[in-house]
């Protein structure tokens, strides 16, 4: 029994919202010419932009009477298929619910193709996040599910690989329901109902790893008081670091009033990143003196930020800089010296939001750092901090940079709240590349100008044949019709 059809799933009312979004924004133009087969190939072109990808998945969505059976037919041609393209087909089958999507995706998830089966993975817990809560359930709960096959398909003997009888199998079958009753409902405070609270804490006794993480994830979402009790239980008998920093994540979720001695006995693990989940869940917690430094003789966050490991050094950061604390600034000050982009940019970030002006002749070196997204977040940084004409470096970027440049400045800009911007961005809308003249629109609108929609409506004649690039343009006019005359300041960007 299929469940997607019992809960009387349709693809139709997406469908035509999705329609309706695209006829409202930006006409049927040449997307209308193109066949399922061709959008299939726009979206799996690993060397076309995001953007562009993204929108061609949305046309294959809605052109779902014509591309459900390429897509089908596509995830299950291993011979025939090209692996990134059995993953796209995966990823949008997924907004297409029927039963014989469900069999598709099922098959692909318990397969040997790891990054198809992730992806499969990925699709069937949007999937079931639309089932019903009774459904829901019921997926959880029953050991197998009984399955039908025609002459045409594998029989009920060859379906080994995938058996949900069998316990391996079944458990991460379990983690992916979990994951789409997660995704359902992400976004609200709704608690849980109680039958798929038991789940949880089933999950968090299971063998499988997959699925103590699915269930972990959930915990805080648990609206009774035993969630803390549990998680602090698992906290004394998981060895997973997954596990471990998944649950520690749980606890500083939902900060209990006791169980430190639970998260307290992993400040001294073994790995890194446990040991730093301790200590920022303890902070958390109230436990003073766990970011940075009261004495030398004892772990703190800030210690991490010079960690051998790049990932331990970016949470570290990610963990000082969510806050506003202004002891978090030497750590953080130092973190602009991090051999990885990724890092000093987080870093940049943190030290924005502290509002300290100290930090303006540490950043003020960044807008000259080799990586873009460095330069960017240092700008938006310094134009928070009150450093007036922090746009210009951005704005030669976005005129003669490289294309990563470009792409960093034209976002950037938006965010740094600089109207005299406004002429170097209605430029950028002529960029040959369609991903910056979209982030340039997007500022745009983000700075609020309304005397910039004159320049967007004739730009668009440039990208007249991009139905990406029109749609976002479109949306721009739409975010400044209804904006306000009064300038902007450079000290309130937004975030």
């Amino acid at each position: 029994m299929h469940w997607l059809r019992c809960a009387g799933l349709s693809a139709k009312p997406l469908l035509l919202l999705l329609g309706l979004v695209w006829l409202g924004t930006s006409g049927p133009g040449r997307a209308a010419e193109k066949t399922a087969g061709e959008w299939l190939d726009l979206a799996a072109d690993a060397t076309a932009d995001s953007r562009s990808r993204e929108f061609a998945a949305r046309q294959l969505i809605m052109l779902a009477d014509q591309s459900a059976s390429i897509l089908l037919d596509t995830l299950r041609d291993a011979a025939a298929e090209s692996g990134l393209r059995r993953q796209v087909a995966a990823k949008i089958l997924a907004e297409i619910p029927t039963a014989e999507t469900e069999d598709a995706l099922l098959e692909a998830a318990f397969g040997d193709e790891y990054f198809l089966a992730d992806a499969a993975r990925v699709g069937l817990v949007r999937l079931y996040s639309r089932l019903s809560d009774g459904d829901l359930y019921r997926l959880l709960t029953r050991g197998a599910r009984e399955r039908e096959f025609s002459g045409n398909r594998r029989g009920r003997d060859d379906w080994i690989a995938l058996s949900l009888d069998q316990a391996v199998n079944r458990g991460r079958f379990q983690a992916i329901v979990l994951r789409g009753v997660g995704l359902k409902y992400a976004g609200n405070d709704v608690p849980l109902p109680e039958p798929l609270t038991w789940c949880v804490w089933e999950a968090l006794l299971s063998p499988e790893t997959e699925l103590r993480l699915a269930g972990v994830g959930l915990a805080p979402r648990v609206g009774t008081s035993q969630a803390p009790e549990r998680v602090a239980a698992l906290l004394y008998t998981e060895n997973d670091p997954d596990v471990l920093v998944a649950a520690l994540r749980a606890m500083a979720a939902m900060r209990p009033p006791a169980f430190g001695e639970a998260v307290e006995r992993h400040v001294n693990h073994r790995d890194a990143l446990v040991s730093l989940e301790a200590l920022a869940t303890l902070d958390a917690m109230g436990y003073p003196g766990m970011l940075f430094p009261a004495r030398t003789d004892r772990r703190t966050v800030a210690g991490y930020v010079t960690h051998p490991s790049t990932p331990v050094r970016r949470r570290a950061i990610e963990i000082l800089s969510a806050g506003k604390n202004p002891a978090a600034f030497d750590a953080l000050e130092q973190a602009l010296f991090d051999r990885v982009g990724t890092n000093r940019a987080l870093a940049a970030r943190g030290l924005g939001r502290m509002g300290i002006t100290a930090a303006v002749g540490a950043l003020l070196p960044l807008q000259n750092d080799r990586r873009p997204e460095v330069r960017a977040e240092a700008a938006v940084a310094l134009a928070r901090l009150g450093v007036v004409g922090v746009a210009a470096r951005l704005a030669d970027d976005l005129r003669d940079g490289s294309l990563p440049f470009r792409l960093a400045a034209a976002e950037a800009l938006g965010r740094v709240g600089d109207r005299q911007a406004v002429p170097v961005l209605l430029d950028a809308l002529r960029d040959d590349n369609p991903e910056v003249a979209c982030r340039a629109a997007e500022s745009l609108a983000m700075l609020g100008d309304p005397s910039a929609a004159d320049g967007i409506r004739e730009a668009a004649l440039r990208h007249a044949e991009n139905p990406v690039v029109a749609a976002v343009f479109g949306q721009a006019v739409l975010a400044l019709s209804t904006a306000s005359p009064s300038t902007t300041d450079v000290s309130s960007p937004g975030e």
